[in-house]
Formats: structure tokens, C-alpha cells, sequence
């Protein structure tokens, strides 16, 4: 699986698993994602809270056959980090 098809299906949990009414291509990646409307750097985050958090766990956790723990919740700063860990994540739980 490729960055660029965890990053599609990121974003699709993200938008799906939140009903967020909002293009895929507007998610900015490298983003804050509790941030609101106030802006961090000159970038926009989704506004998400720890439930959303929390729910995005269950969806990336079915979707990747991954497990994301207590431990592994510093992933949610941005979608970057979310996809960074999936992709480890995955390429570990791939053999050979």
C-alpha cells in the first residue's frame, strides 16, 4: 500500500467516521487537527476533539487491521503523523 493510498483512505475515515461535510482535498495534511478556526502557523486545523479522536481510532483501527494505543494517541497532531504511523504500522504488519 502506498503513502498516497493511506493518505485517500485517511482522509476518507476522517470525513466518513465524523460526517464531515467537506472535499478531501481541503484537508490540509500538515495541519494541526484540534485546531479550529484559530490558525497555527498560517494553517487552518479540522477542529476535532478527543471523542473525534477517539472515533478515528476505532475507524483506523478497522480499516489498517492496526492497533493504536494510550501511548500512540500523539499521532492525532496533524493527519502527516496519522499517516506516518500507518504506514510503519502497516509495513510492519505486512510479511516479508
Amino acid at each position: 500500500m502506498t503513502r498516497a493510498d493511506i493518505e485517500t483512505k485517511t482522509k476518507d475515515i476522517i470525513i466518513r467516521r465524523l460526517n464531515l461535510q467537506i472535499d478531501p482535498a481541503t484537508i490540509d495534511t500538515s495541519a494541526p487537527i484540534f485546531l479550529g478556526s484559530e490558525v497555527a502557523g498560517g494553517k487552518k486545523g479540522l477542529g476535532l476533539d478527543s471523542v473525534d479522536a477517539l472515533e478515528l481510532v476505532v475507524g483506523l483501527n478497522n480499516e489498517f487491521d492496526i492497533t493504536i494505543t494510550d501511548e500512540d494517541m500523539e499521532i492525532f497532531e496533524s493527519v502527516d503523523r496519522i499517516i506516518d504511523f500507518v504506514e510503519k504500522s502497516v509495513a510492519v504488519s505486512q510479511p516479508g
